[in-house]
């Protein structure tokens, strides 16, 4: 069964060589400079204390490229994604799992049963996998905000389908098992949200991958392999290939889901194996 700690990957998909680092300095042969940085998809306003070089290199900048540019179009055309068109919910889930659905939605991300009724699976977990939004200003937004302010140009490095396509790809089974363990787990958010952002503050993403790569050793394994393959490789893969003309004209400063850097598949070293020189800032 999928649990509610495996779902803290996909929030770092959505929002893996590891060192103790999160924003590194990306320089090819000529020297243009680039910079990338791990993100989080989250909230909590020490994310948003950005340190003075990454602030820095947002006025050098020329581009910023996040996974998705979380504007007003992309928000409506998730919010489509999320739903089917008409109620579906009740019909897929058990009685007593679909009234603690609605019960959690209700108390405590103030949905309703006719909208809850409507969400696709993934959807329902994926949502009570993370905390309840008190401001909805997530390190994403206030990069882009802060990017934007400053005349920086921001650009998406996947489209929404693309994103999502490693959750809508999974089995409905696997998707409904990922609600019930979400419920069960749901007391234990503060808890494991805390462990997971404190990590990402120490900078060490050794420790990031590893706890990362410890859930989903918990995982079935045809899950696993679909997460991995279809959550970081590929996507690395298309992120690399769609920012490389930014990166060769210089400026650039990548931000994505923490777990995107490390790992032999990782877009540090897939830079390095394309002859870039890469090194940790913070």
């Amino acid at each position: 069964m999928v649990g509610l700690r495996q779902l803290l990957i996909v929030m770092l998909l959505l929002s893996g060589s590891a060192s103790a680092q999160v924003f590194w300095s990306v320089t090819d042969r000529e020297g243009r400079q680039n910079w990338l940085l791990g993100t989080v998809h989250s909230e909590d306003p020490r994310l948003l204390d950005f340190r003075p070089e990454l602030i820095d290199a947002l006025r050098q900048s020329r581009v910023l490229a996040l996974e998705l540019v979380p504007d007003a179009g992309m928000l409506d055309r998730l919010n489509e994604a999320m739903h089917f068109d008409r109620a579906e919910l009740p019909e897929l889930l058990d009685e007593s799992l679909y009234q603690r659905v609605i019960e959690l939605m209700d108390r405590h991300y103030g949905m309703g049963e006719p909208a809850v009724a409507r969400m696709r699976p993934w959807a329902v977990a994926m949502t009570l996998s993370l905390p309840p939004p008190e401001t909805g200003l997530f390190m994403d937004l206030a990069l882009s905000f802060r990017a934007a302010g400053m005349g920086t140009e921001v650009v998406a490095l996947e489209t929404l389908d693309e994103q999502l396509g490693f959750l809508t790809g999974l089995s409905e089974t696997a998707q409904i098992d990922m609600i019930r363990q979400a419920v069960e787990d749901f007391e234990r958010i503060p808890e494991l949200f805390e462990a997971l952002i404190t990590t990402y503050l120490s900078g060490d993403l050794n420790a990031l991958e590893r706890l990362s790569f410890e859930q989903l050793d918990e995982m079935d394994p045809e899950v696993r392999r679909h997460f991995y393959e279809a959550g970081l490789v590929d996507r690395n893969r298309v992120m690399l290939e769609r920012a490389r003309p930014k990166l060769e004209a210089g400026g650039l400063i990548i931000a994505v889901g923490a777990l995107h850097l490390p790992g032999k598949a990782g877009l540090l070293q897939l830079l390095r194996d394309e002859g870039f020189t890469v090194e940790g800032i913070f």
